[in-house]
């Protein structure tokens, strides 16, 4: 496959180019965050949520009754379905798969969470 064509960076104003596919030269591209750092292209079953979590995860929903656990739901009385299972302490932090760790979250409320938290590396 011949290499990419060079164009300018995607950055107002930077006179470099850039064959990467983001469009940006290596001073512009923006820092993976959240997630997409954390995952670095591994699989669901690389990562550890293969069919025993599977399992694990419609135990969860079905203890919390598919109601989301969130601190702030919980905290202002709010009923919301919840779709996704959550580690209270995240699992790149220490965090593990006890049933003790795990909580039934909604979708919203599971992205703002893990927006806000710090992933390390």
């Amino acid at each position: 496959m011949p290499a990419r064509t060079p164009k300018a960076c995607r950055k107002h104003g930077c006179p470099r180019v850039t064959t990467d596919a983001s469009g940006y030269c290596t001073g512009h591209k923006p820092i993976e965050k959240g997630w997409a750092r954390y995952q670095n292209g591994r699989s669901r079953h690389e990562r550890g949520y293969g069919s025993s979590w599977d399992k694990l995860r419609k135990q969860v929903l079905q203890r919390d009754k598919y109601i989301c656990q969130c601190d702030e739901c919980r905290a202002l009385g709010l009923v919301k379905e919840a779709t996704h299972v959550d580690h209270i302490i995240a699992k790149a932090h220490g965090g593990t798969d006890d049933l003790s760790n795990l909580r039934a979250i909604n979708k919203h409320c599971h992205n703002k969470k893990t927006a806000l938290v710090e992933v390390t590396p």
